[in-house]
């Protein structure tokens, strides 16, 4: 069975650390940006997330695309 996907979405996620836990660990929070268009470039992502970056009050750790896609039969 041959199986295609169709993008749907994007999102862009900016983690950062937020503190470490009692036992020296880091803590992470999750910051999504929806509405990323799936045909925008890895590269032009890239730079949304650093100039995003620069606004935030917290250091950037991550910057992730989070793609989500329809699978279909084909």
């Amino acid at each position: 069975m041959a199986v295609s996907k169709n993008p749907v979405n994007a999102s862009l996620r900016l983690v950062t650390q937020t503190g470490t836990t009692a036992k020296g660990e880091p803590k992470f929070q999750n910051r999504d940006f929806k509405g990323l268009k799936p045909s925008a470039t890895d590269e032009n992502v890239f730079a949304a997330a650093e100039a995003l970056s620069g606004l935030m009050s917290l250091p950037v750790s991550r910057i992730a695309r989070v793609d989500m896609n329809q699978l279909v039969e084909a």
